[in-house]
């Protein structure tokens, strides 16, 4: 007998997703509506079994996580990307459960589990734009989830398990994200929402990101190598999001008293902009 029950069983029963009425149940044991579900699974399990790929979709998942935290942030202002307008968003103790499932994903012995809910975890590092330019009382707050500890966590455990080529993909697509991801404090409505969290503040991550560098490179994979230069470079010169003032406040201009950064960053340079580099290091060659 199929284990998805009938909506008559269910109908007492509330999504594990967004708590409204559910109309089945997944193999996994969680409850779904029509909203949050995918080729007959529940959204964790169409993700980790990679059923968006086969019918080739992009997940969802991070998006609804950004869409909840977006709405958690009560920024009337923040842009939402036009394929989720009349999206509804997630409660944040969805938000949550959901977070907390794609985080215990990540450490799966399988590879392409491990895979699909890293990058999906990486991409909840970034915040959509607002349009409201105070950001609450001129103070500037974030969606991305860098500074959860869980997350950050969960994601330097696979990069640190994605240093072998075979695992280049895997690193590739996580740094890629991780260059656009945010350092700067949560919005209160969102910390606040997230109470079984633990938060660091900005410059014990900013420590943590770039001081654990040296656990994650170099590798004998030249595109992981380069992702990381690019890392650091991106990171360096955005002074918005917060990681650029306080690494050069903490390693000095251009890093020079964090010797790997330093030659991480100037080979960023290097990957990024020619002209950057001959203002940076006049008369200097390619590094290598």
């Amino acid at each position: 007998m199929d284990n998805t029950t009938t909506n008559t069983e269910h109908e007492q029963q509330i999504c594990w997703f967004c708590e409204q009425a559910a109309q089945a149940q997944c193999k996994c044991g969680r409850d779904y509506c029509r909203e949050h579900t995918f080729g007959g699974r529940c959204l964790i399990c169409a993700l980790g079994m990679g059923l968006f790929e086969q019918e080739g979709q992009s997940e969802s998942v991070s998006d609804l996580i950004m869409l909840g935290l977006s709405a958690a942030a009560r920024d009337p202002y923040i842009v939402i990307p036009p394929r989720l307008m009349g999206v509804q968003p997630l409660p944040i103790p969805g938000v949550e459960r959901v977070l907390g499932a794609i985080v215990r994903m990540t450490g799966s012995k399988d590879p392409a589990v491990r895979h699909r809910s890293s990058v999906a975890l990486a991409k909840t590092t970034n915040s959509w734009p607002t349009m409201d330019p105070s950001q609450i009382s001129n103070r500037n707050y974030a969606t991305g989830l860098l500074s959860v500890n869980a997350v950050r966590g969960a994601l330097f455990e696979v990069l640190k398990q994605s240093r072998m080529t075979v695992g280049e993909p895997t690193s590739v697509a996580i740094w890629e994200k991780l260059r656009m991801a945010d350092f700067r404090d949560l919005y209160p409505g969102i910390m606040e929402g997230l109470p079984n969290q633990k938060f660091a503040n900005i410059g014990t991550r900013v420590h943590e990101m770039f001081a654990g560098l040296d656990e994650v490179y170099p590798t004998n994979s030249y595109a992981i190598n380069e992702q990381c230069e690019l890392f650091v470079y991106d990171q360096y010169v955005n002074k918005q999001r917060g990681a650029g003032t306080l690494m050069e406040r903490m390693y000095g201009p251009k890093l020079r008293y964090a010797p790997l950064m330093a030659r991480m960053l100037k080979k960023g340079v290097w990957h990024s902009s020619y002209a950057r580099f001959s203002e940076w290091y006049p008369g200097e060659d390619e590094p290598y």
